[in-house]
C-alpha cells in the first residue's frame, strides 16, 4: 500500500531566505522528503488524498539551524557559574556537579526543537575523558531519541592547558600541591590529542548518517598543537566532514597570537593549512580586516554567537562586515542565549538588532531580517554539511520545517504589508512555535515535544545537581579558585597591548566637533 502523503498548510509560507512569501501556501511531504511546494489550492487539487495539518493562521518556515552549541540542558548559570570574562569564567565551568550526558543533551534538544530548530551542531566537551566512547554514544543517542538532526563534533585540547602562552611559568607560581594535582597524567584510555583522530574516525564509522553527521571539534587553535590540527585537517578532508573550532573569541586570544605566534591566529591557521572549506570558526569577534579577507578568499566559515559574546564580555563580532566581504556566517546559540533558555528566535532578534549600527550615515546598508534568516537557515546548514538537505523548503530536500502561530504573533494587529520574516524578528518568540517536523516526522505538536518525557528528564537533572558536594569536590573548587585568581593576574595588562578601534561606532565620550 503506498505511503500516505502529508499536506502542511500555512497562511504565510516562506520557502527560503531569498524567496517571497506564498500566501495560503502548502508543502507536500512524502516520507522524509518534500515533494512539492506551492499555493494551497494547487497542492490540494494535485494531492487530494494527502493528510492535512496546519492551517491559515500559521507561518511556515524551513527548520532553523543552530550552527554552534554544546548541548547544555542545564545552562551554566543554572549550574552555578555567573557570566564573566571568558578566561576566568571557563574555570567556573569545571566546578559543576556531574549530570547524565544523555539527560543534559536531551533537555537541550527539546529546548531547541520547541524554538523551531530542526538541526543543531554539538561540540562535545567531555565530562570524563576516560569514558569518552560511552559518553559520546550517550550524547548522540540523546539527540536521536529527541528527533533532531545533528552535526556532532567531539572536542579535545592538548596545548595551553591553563593560560595562553607561558604555562610553565604560570604553574611555577602555584602552590606545589596544586601543581601536582593539575599535572597528573591522563588516565589510561582517556581521549587525548594522540588518539583523537582515530576516536573520531571510529565514531564516524559507527554513527554517521543523514540524521547524524560526525565531524571534528578540536576546541581551538590556542588549545591545540600544530601537529594535531594538521592531522585533523587531513582526516576531515578524507571523510568530507567539517572542523569546528573557537578562535579570536576574546581580546586575550588576539594578544596571544600576536605575542606568541607573531601573527594573528587566523594568519597562523592559514599558514599551517587549516583555513579553507570545511573549517568553521566559532565567535571570531576580534579579526583584523586582513583576517576577514583571508576567511573570504579561503572559503572558511564563521558562526556568530551574539548573546554568548555579550554575556562573557567578548565584544561584538563584525558579522555584518564578514558577510559583506563574502564570508559564510551562520548563527549559533553556544548554550548562552539572551533569556538563558535557548530561544533561537530571540537569538535571531538579538543578532538583527545588534547589527543595525554599522554606520551613522542616513539610509546606510545594514543587516536585514532576511540576512539574519539566511544565517539561521541556509548559511548554518552549509557550514554543518547539510546544505544539500535542509535550510530551504524545496522539492527533493528533507522535510524539516516549523509552523508558527502567525495570528498570535500579529495580535491584535500588524500591517499586512510587512514581510513575515520582519514580523518574526520583531514579534516572534519560541512561544509561537506550534508544530515542528524533522525528516517528515512530527516531533513538536501544540508547542509540546512528542518524542521524550521532558518532565522526567528535568527531574533527574535537578536531583543530580541539587545533591551536596563531596569533600573531594569542595577541595577541587578551592584549587580552581586559586588557579582563577592567578589567571586573572597573568592576563593583567593584555588588553592595552592592542588597538581596540571598533568596526562601527557606538558612542562618543568627547564633547565638541572635530
Amino acid at each position: 500500500m503506498p505511503e500516505k502523503k502529508t499536506l502542511v498548510r500555512a497562511g504565510q509560507l516562506i520557502p527560503a531566505f531569498d524567496q517571497p512569501p506564498i500566501a495560503d501556501g502548502a508543502v507536500i511531504i512524502h516520507g522524509t522528503d518534500i515533494e512539492a511546494v506551492g499555493p494551497y489550492s494547487e497542492m490540494r487539487a494535485t494531492f487530494p488524498d494527502a493528510n492535512e495539518i496546519g492551517g491559515r493562521r500559521f507561518l511556515l518556515i524551513p527548520g532553523l539551524v543552530n550552527g554552534h552549541s554544546h548541548g547544555r540542558g542545564l545552562t551554566d548559570f543554572q549550574r552555578g557559574a555567573l557570566d564573566n570574562t571568558l578566561e576566568s569564567w571557563l574555570l567556573d565551568t569545571r566546578k559543576y556537579k556531574p549530570v547524565s550526558p544523555y539527560d543534559d543533551c536531551s533537555f537541550s534538544a527539546v529546548r531547541l526543537l520547541t524554538s523551531g530548530v530542526t538541526t543543531t551542531m554539538h561540540n562535545h566537551v567531555l565530562a570524563n575523558p576516560a569514558d569518552h566512547e560511552n559518553e559520546h554514544a550517550q550524547v548522540i543517542q540523546a539527540y536521536a531519541d529527541a528527533g533532531i538532526r545533528l552535526q556532532f563534533n567531539p572536542g579535545v585540547r592538548n596545548d595551553n592547558p591553563f593560560v595562553y602562552g607561558d604555562n610553565e611559568g604560570f604553574l611555577d607560581e602555584l602552590p606545589k600541591a596544586l601543581q601536582e594535582a593539575l599535572t597528573r597524567p591522563a588516565p589510561e584510555g582517556a581521549l587525548t590529542g594522540d588518539n583523537f583522530v582515530d576516536a573520531v574516525r571510529d565514531l564516524h564509522q559507527r554513527f554517521d548518517s543523514p540524521m547524524c553527521r560526525v565531524g571534528f571539534g578540536p576546541l581551538a587553535p590556542q588549545w591545540a598543537t600544530e601537529s594535531l590540527l594538521k592531522s585533523v585537517r587531513t582526516a576531515a578532508d578524507e571523510l568530507e566532514r567539517p572542523i569546528h573550532v573557537h578562535a579570536v573569541q576574546s581580546i586575550f586570544q588576539k594578544v596571544y597570537g600576536l605575542t606568541y605566534l607573531n601573527e594573528t591566529l587566523i594568519a597562523w591557521m592559514d599558514r599551517i593549512g587549516l583555513l579553507g572549506p570545511g573549517l568553521v570558526i566559532g565567535h571570531c569577534v576580534w579579526p583584523t580586516k586582513e583576517d576577514i579577507q583571508r576567511l573570504a578568499s579561503t572559503g572558511t566559515g564563521v558562526t556568530h554567537h551574539p548573546s554568548c559574546n555579550l554575556r562573557v564580555r567578548n565584544g561584538i563580532a563584525p558579522a555584518f562586515h564578514m558577510l559583506r566581504a563574502g564570508v559564510n556566517v551562520g548563527l549559533g546559540l553556544d548554550g548562552k542565549s539572551i533569556n538563558d533558555d535557548d530561544d533561537f528566535i530571540q537569538e535571531m532578534k538579538v543578532c538583527f538588532l545588534l547589527h543595525r549600527i554599522p554606520s551613522l550615515e542616513l539610509h546606510s546598508d545594514h543587516l536585514s531580517a532576511r540576512d539574519v534568516f539566511q544565517m539561521a537557515t541556509s548559511n548554518s546548514a552549509d557550514l554543518l554539511g547539510f546544505g544539500e538537505l535542509v535550510g530551504r523548503l524545496e522539492p527533493g530536500r528533507k522535510a524539516d520545517m516549523a509552523l508558527l502561530d502567525y495570528d498570535a504573533m500579529c495580535w491584535p494587529y500588524v500591517d499586512p504589508d510587512h514581510d513575515p520574516i520582519d514580523v518574526l524578528l520583531y514579534r516572534g518568540t519560541r512561544h509561537h512555535v506550534d508544530t515542528v517536523l524533522v525528516d517528515g516526522r512530527i516531533v513538536v505538536e501544540g508547542g509540546e515535544v512528542k518524542t521524550v518525557d521532558i518532565t522526567k528528564i528535568g527531574q533527574r537533572l535537578a536531583e543530580a545537581s541539587a545533591r551536596p558536594r563531596t569533600e573531594q569536590e569542595e577541595a577541587m573548587i578551592q584549587g580552581l579558585n586559586t588557579v582563577q585568581q592567578h589567571a586573572i593576574r597573568y592576563y593583567q595588562g593584555w588588553p592595552e597591548k592592542v588597538d581596540t578601534r571598533p568596526y562601527f561606532p557606538v558612542n562618543s565620550e568627547i564633547d565638541g566637533l572635530k
